[in-house]
């Protein structure tokens, strides 16, 4: 039976307190956690700034991804300058974002949902909360062949520079870009 329009409909809100319970269930779920090397920093950092980054105080914001009314995954989304550290040696343009995320429901995996998810986010929340971003920039784990293959068909180009993993010294996260014409990512 093919779904109905509501139940393909995706939203983004962002996370609330009472998502964490969810937040710990995607991240042990074995397609997360395989790259998804550090979930209990990201639940302790979620946890310990949820209120400042639900306030927008905080550089960094985490959403809750729904697909058809049911939480299905999270990312977040940040101005690359705040989080320079994580991109060493790199000229960053000024205003660029970039965002991670993971679909955390099994069943809403390899479906298409990701590449989905990543366009409309940036069509429809980045551009409206950072109008001034030239670009978007994702960084995989370029063995995470699924990732870099959604991440493609949205739109991202692979720039062939690889960066250290801060939470993985033993690994490295391949820098993705999105550029984007017009009056908003140029």
């Amino acid at each position: 039976m093919r779904p109905t329009a509501d139940e393909e409909l995706l939203a983004f809100r962002p996370m609330a307190r009472d998502d964490i319970p969810q937040l710990r269930r995607w991240l042990a779920e074995p397609h997360v956690a395989e790259w998804w090397s550090s979930a209990d920093e990201t639940i302790e950092g979620v946890e310990a700034r949820l209120g400042e980054r639900v306030g927008r105080a905080h550089p960094v914001q985490p959403w809750i991804v729904e697909l058809g009314g049911r939480a299905i995954g999270f990312l977040q989304w940040y101005r690359v300058e705040d989080e320079a550290e994580w991109y060493p040696g790199l000229d960053i343009p000024p205003g660029t974002v970039a965002m991670d995320l993971a679909i955390g429901e099994p069943t809403a995996v390899g479906r298409g949902v990701g590449r989905r998810v990543v366009l409309e986010f940036c069509h429809h929340v980045l551009r409206s909360v950072a109008p001034d971003s030239p670009e978007v920039w994702i960084d995989p784990d370029p063995r995470n062949e699924r990732a870099v293959r959604c991440y493609r068909a949205a739109g991202f180009v692979d720039t062939g520079i690889d960066l250290p993993d801060l939470d993985d010294p033993t690994q490295v996260r391949r820098l993705m870009r999105m550029t984007w014409a017009g009056p908003t990512f140029r």
